[in-house]
C-alpha cells in the first residue's frame, strides 16, 4: 500500500514539474517571438567612394613673418623733449614731426654765426678791393676767403644739428608704444618708439634642411598661422641665402603673402607647408573618419546574401588634412565604397541605409538591399 502511495506521489510531483517547464518553455518562446518581431538595428548613413588624386606630398616648417618697411625711432643728439606729435599706436603720415628736442641754444649759436658770416663776407670784399690796389698780399685774401668758408660751415652745421633735433617720420606707418613726455630729458641714441610700415604685402622667412627638396624662387608655398583658426594663404619665394647655416645644415628662404588687411603683424609664428614632389593619394571626406583607442577606421559597405549593405570597418593610416578632405596613406586602394557622414554610427556587420543614388552607383543590378 506505501508503495503504491509512493509511486501516485512520484507520478503528480513529475506531472506538476513538466507542466510548470511547459509553461516557462512557452514562455521563453513567446519572448523570442517577440524580440524577433522587432526590426534588426541599423543606421543610415551618407557614402561615398574612396578618391584618389593627384596630390602634392609637403614638408611642414615653422616660419617668422616680418614687416618689409619697420626701424627703430632714436634721437641722435640729447636735450629736453618739447614736443611729441603721436600717441602709442597711432597711424602717421611720411615726414610727420614725432619729437622735437629744445633748440634753443643751437639757435642763438646760429645767429652768432650768421653774424660772423657777415663780417667775413664783408673783409673778403674789402680786402679784395685792397688786393686790386695792391695795398695788400695776397695771402690775406686767401684768409679772408677761408674764414668767410669757416663761417658758412658753422651755419651749415648749427642748422644740421637743429634739423636733427626734429624726429620725423621717414615713411608712413603705426608706431609702437612710447613713455616719453613733453619737459622729459634725454641722452642721445635713445629709442623713442618702433615705426611699422602699412604695406600691401608682408614677408615670411622660413628654413629647410639641406636633406629636403629645396623651393626655387618664384615658386608658390602655402602659409597659416600657428595655434590660430586661419585657413593657408598662398606665399611666392623671393629670395634665398646664397649659403646654408653652418650650424644646422639649412637653408633660407623668404617669402611674400599678400595683407591689403593688415591682419598679419610683424614677427607672428607661422607654419610654411613646402612642396616636396607630387604622387597619387587616396582622400576621403574628414566625415568618414572613425576614431577608437585602436586607431583611425573608415567603414566599407558591403552587400551581404539578401543584398543588404553591412558595415566593415577598416584600420587606416591618415596623411595630411585637405580642406574637408583627408588623405589616407594606407588601409585604402581607392574605388571603395564607403560611409561618409553618420560613419560615427557604425559598428561591424550593422544593418546600413544609404542614399539611393549613391547605392545605385556601388551595384550594377537592380536590387538595392537595405532599403
Amino acid at each position: 500500500m506505501n508503495i503504491k502511495r509512493w509511486i501516485v506521489s512520484i507520478v503528480i510531483i513529475f506531472t506538476v514539474i513538466g507542466g510548470l517547464g511547459l509553461t516557462k518553455f512557452n514562455q521563453i518562446q513567446a519572448m523570442i517571438a517577440f524580440g524577433e518581431s522587432f526590426p534588426e538595428p541599423s543606421a543610415s548613413v551618407t557614402s561615398v567612394y574612396a578618391e584618389t588624386i593627384e596630390y602634392t606630398q609637403t614638408s611642414k616648417v615653422i616660419g617668422q613673418l616680418k614687416a618689409p618697411s619697420i626701424i627703430d625711432i632714436s634721437n641722435e643728439y640729447p636735450g629736453p623733449i618739447t614736443y611729441v606729435g603721436f600717441k602709442p599706436g597711432d597711424i602717421v603720415e611720411k615726414g610727420q614731426v614725432l619729437l622735437r628736442l629744445d633748440t634753443s641754444v643751437e639757435k642763438a649759436q646760429l645767429a652768432a654765426a650768421k653774424a660772423r658770416v657777415t663780417l667775413a663776407e664783408s673783409t673778403y670784399a674789402r680786402v679784395t678791393k685792397l688786393l686790386q690796389q695792391k695795398r695788400i698780399s695776397p695771402d690775406e685774401v686767401d684768409k679772408a676767403r677761408a674764414d668767410v668758408a669757416v663761417a658758412k660751415a658753422e651755419v651749415e652745421n648749427l642748422n644740421a644739428v637743429i634739423n636733427k633735433k626734429t624726429v620725423s617720420a621717414p615713411f608712413k606707418g603705426q608706431v609702437g608704444l612710447s613713455q616719453y613726455q613733453v619737459g622729459q630729458l634725454i641722452d642721445a641714441n635713445i629709442q623713442i618708439t618702433t615705426l611699422v610700415g602699412l604695406n600691401d604685402t608682408i614677408w615670411v622667412d622660413f628654413s629647410v634642411p639641406q636633406t629636403l627638396r629645396q623651393p626655387k624662387v618664384g615658386e608658390e608655398i602655402k602659409v597659416a598661422l600657428v595655434n590660430q583658426k586661419t585657413s593657408e594663404v598662398a606665399a611666392k619665394v623671393i629670395a634665398k641665402m646664397p649659403m646654408l647655416n653652418a650650424n644646422s645644415r639649412q637653408q633660407s628662404y623668404r617669402a611674400e603673402i599678400a595683407n591689403l588687411d593688415g591682419a598679419l603683424s610683424h614677427n607672428q609664428i607661422a607654419s610654411v607647408r613646402v612642396p616636396l614632389y607630387t604622387t597619387n593619394a587616396v582622400v576621403v571626406p574628414t566625415a568618414a573618419i572613425t576614431r577608437s583607442h585602436f586607431g583611425e577606421f573608415v567603414y566599407a559597405l558591403e552587400k551581404d546574401e539578401q543584398q543588404n549593405w553591412r558595415a566593415k570597418p577598416i584600420k587606416v593610416t591618415l596623411g595630411e588634412k585637405l580642406g574637408d578632405q583627408q588623405v589616407v596613406l594606407s588601409g585604402l586602394n581607392g574605388g571603395e565604397f564607403i560611409a561618409g557622414e553618420g560613419a560615427f554610427k557604425l559598428r561591424e556587420g550593422i544593418l546600413v541605409y544609404t542614399a539611393p543614388l549613391d547605392e545605385q552607383l556601388a551595384t550594377t543590378d537592380d536590387n538595392t538591399g537595405g532599403q
